[in-house]
């Protein structure tokens, strides 16, 4: 049954101010799938008649999905010309990417709803609708009149399919006939699931054409040449025979991990990869097109280089840093293998990674006793100085270690007075040279050609993986980095916060974490660290990132939930929200719940 047969939308608008007053498990005369939903709804703490759906500015509106329904839904808004019927396509999240429509007066009234690209129409956002419970039962749902549980929406008439993708099947989206109420539900609902249906098929001659390129291609380039390939979009892995015996499962895990961080790329690029065994793999991605459309890529895989494996242990071991994920081993075995091999060394990665941490640790291991000189490039003005002072500290004594952080940031002039440094250090007597000279790099070089002043010193680089590539280190840096800020030794974090913790993609990399657990310390002296005493940044799961208000805000909520205990009422009325607001920003900041 799709509509209720036996009540008029205004018998059913008297029923839902009753269940707005009094819920009642059961509705006579009301759809149990409607019911139901409105019980979802108060769950939820909805507003009942104010629409205020969450808006996500960074909609995907290039994906299959949207791709292949959009000549589909373009003819069928020209077959709908003559009716006030408006077109609407969302992804699985309920969030609007598409809406068509060649009536005003309907296009202003759903305007004033919000029912537009970029606000998100499901049930914990908006309550009983055609797109939200058509996702929430997976089914398609009609839903008329006062059957929304928003009054707003009891103007309209609503039909939603759910639409799956035809490879993976799971749901990717919901097509939505939205009309004025009293037009025939039962008709939109039977067009909008044949619609769904023709996306459907159309996604399928879409992905088909996708990974008939990528094969083409992955063919083609095991054909060009032995060694090991992979070829990658987001629904299909294909890899070579020479890749299975040239790598365990170990290995090719770490090189599908690696290929997901280039895979989708617009222009070729290669990469290098520490793998658990201590092979260092060059993976050279070049994309593959089907028309216009990127349908994935081809990585040729290449051994760069093998880490000794004495190197096994000692890495653990390193004074400063902390560490027994295979890529953070493999890391410090290549650096350690520069300093006992007396030649320089680059260290590249993202901020925060702890590249120069890495190098003062080398350094104190293999010469606790030696002199270490470590310096920070950003920020130098006055290079001649500076390049005279280094010098001078360098001759000063015992043949040091020095560390130059940030040394791309230099400028022209910074490079060419390092440069003529290095020459001399590097072309005079021992006595008046470093022992050894370790720079580090950002990711991406913010310096004028920072590579072609300063590598030709330098016979070794080595990419320290960003943490959330060795997020199982998080177990081991959390009570090392806590120790260091804790005034009592009981300080400690519950599984759950640790849990929480590795959760996160620590954009920031070690310097975040340490920053965190510096804050959660000074607000706790001993005991059990909870996730509720995180702080907001750490307290939040969300897809996107948060814009600077937006940070704000959330902190603001978290502060005043843990004021309040986690009372969300409270905590609204102390922010001048609505409850039906602070349980929606809840849910779009991704905030964890209190105990």
């Amino acid at each position: 049954m799709t509509r209720r047969e036996h009540l008029s939308d205004s018998q059913v608008g008297v029923l839902r101010e009753k269940f707005l007053s009094r819920p009642v498990p059961e509705l006579p005369g009301v759809r149990d799938i409607i019911s139901a939903s409105w019980r979802r709804a108060l769950e939820h703490r909805i507003d009942a008649d104010e629409p205020d759906p969450i808006f996500v500015a960074d909609r995907d509106e290039e994906c299959l999905l949207v791709r292949s329904a959009t000549p589909i839904l373009d003819n069928l808004c020209t077959e709908l010309v003559s009716h006030e019927v408006a077109i609407v396509l969302t992804d699985a999240d309920g969030l609007v990417v598409r809406r068509s429509s060649v009536d005003r007066a309907l296009d202003s009234g759903l305007d004033r709803i919000s029912l537009a690209p970029g606000y998100s129409y499901a049930e914990d956002s908006i309550g009983t609708n055609g797109i939200g419970t058509t996702l929430e039962c997976q089914k398609p749902v009609l839903v008329s009149g006062f059957e929304h549980f928003n009054s707003r929406l009891a103007d309209f008439e609503c039909a939603g399919a759910p639409i799956y993708h035809p490879v993976r099947g799971h749901l990717v989206g919901v097509l939505d006939l939205t009309s004025w109420a009293g037009t025939p539900g039962p008709l939109l609902l039977t067009l909008a699931g044949r619609t769904a249906r023709q996306i459907e098929e159309a996604m399928l001659a879409g992905v088909g054409a996708r990974e008939l390129a990528l094969f083409r291609e992955y063919l083609a380039s095991c054909q060009r040449g032995s060694g090991a390939i992979l070829a990658v979009n987001e629904d299909v892995v294909m890899v070579n025979n020479h890749a299975q015996e040239l790598y365990d499962v170990a290995d090719r895990a770490a090189l599908l991990t690696h290929s997901a961080d280039v895979a989708g790329a617009t222009k070729p690029v290669t990469v290098l990869a520490d793998l658990p065994s201590g092979v260092v793999a060059r993976l050279e991605y070049r994309p593959v097109y089907s028309g216009s459309v990127l349908a994935g890529g081809v990585f040729r895989v290449k051994n760069q280089a093998a880490a000794p494996r004495t190197a096994g242990r000692a890495d653990l071991h390193l004074p400063g840093v902390v560490g027994t994920s295979p890529a953070w081993r493999q890391t410090c075995g290549a650096a350690q293998a520069s300093f006992t091999g007396g030649s320089w060394l680059v260290l590249t990665g993202e901020r925060g990674s702890g590249k120069a941490a890495l190098a003062q640790a080398i350094a104190r291991h293999h010469a606790p006793s030696g002199r270490l000189i470590v310096q920070d490039c950003e920020g130098v003005d006055d290079y001649e100085s500076w390049a005279g002072a280094l010098a001078d500290e360098v001759a000063g004594g015992d043949a040091p270690v020095v560390v130059l952080r940030h040394a791309d940031t230099l400028g022209t002039e910074g490079m060419r007075r390092l440069t003529d440094l290095f020459t001399g250090w590097q072309g005079g007597a021992p006595g008046k040279a470093p022992a050894w000279v370790a720079v580090t790099f950002s990711e991406t070089s913010r310096g004028p050609d920072a590579a072609g002043w300063l590598m030709p010193f330098f016979a070794h680089t080595v990419e320290v993986p960003p943490l959330r590539h060795r997020i199982d280190d998080v177990r081991r840096l959390v009570p090392y980095l806590l120790a260091r800020h804790a005034k009592r030794p009981d300080l400690a974090l519950s599984d759950a916060c640790l849990r929480q913790l590795m959760r996160l993609p620590w954009t920031g990399n070690i310097r975040q974490l340490d920053r965190v657990l510096a804050e959660v310390s000074r607000q706790h002296r001993s005991g059990t660290i909870e996730v509720t005493d995180l702080p907001a940044e750490c307290r939040t799961v969300t897809r996107r990132r948060l814009t600077q208000l937006e940070s704000i805000e959330r902190d603001a909520i978290v502060r005043s939930l843990a004021a309040h205990y986690g009372n969300k009422e409270r905590a609204a009325a102390e922010l001048g929200m609505s409850r039906a607001t602070i349980y929606r920003k809840i849910r779009a900041f991704g905030i964890m719940p209190g105990r």
